[in-house]
């Protein structure tokens, strides 16, 4: 086997274990025990993780346009912010229920993320209240600019 054989099987695999193990510890963490008390503290502390989230996507796009990394790590940080995102809903739908409707585990919450960053929305998980349509806004508004800078990175490095 070729060395960029072997390096590509180990990006795969080191992509499938993040992947995996992020998902794992998603479906492991407490969603919906922790009470955020008040408007203000579920906005701020979503502000915390979504500044969180979105440094670790620049800092992969930015590793990946110096060659510093596969395009696999930009694509595994875009995962951490759909299960960031579906966290999120799952936690507001727990303490605010029928925020969003039909919205009642942890898969359901994952599904609309990856629906809604998928942009194929299938109306069956939806958002109901105010707070949670702000909340798919935003989400919109991160996909369109994170997507946007990853395809961009991708495109350039492909020149």
């Amino acid at each position: 086997m070729f060395s960029s054989e072997r390096g590509l099987l180990r990006r795969t695999a080191g992509t499938v274990l993040a992947v995996a193990a992020s998902t794992a510890v998603y479906f492991a963490l407490p969603l919906g025990v922790f009470d955020v008390r008040g408007t203000w503290a579920f906005v701020g502390a979503f502000a915390a993780g979504l500044v969180a989230v979105a440094a670790v996507i620049v800092r992969q796009v930015r590793r990946f346009r110096s060659g510093g990394v596969a395009l696999t790590g930009v694509l595994t940080s875009l995962y951490l912010a759909v299960l960031f995102f579906a966290a999120v809903y799952c936690g507001l739908n727990a303490h605010w229920p029928g925020s969003i409707a039909a919205l009642a585990t942890k898969v359901d919450a994952l599904y609309f993320a990856l629906s809604i960053t998928s942009t194929v929305g299938f109306g069956d998980v939806h958002a109901s209240s105010q707070a949670a349509r702000v909340l798919v806004g935003v989400h919109l508004v991160f996909n369109l600019g994170f997507l946007g800078a990853a395809i961009t990175a991708v495109r350039n490095a492909t020149r």
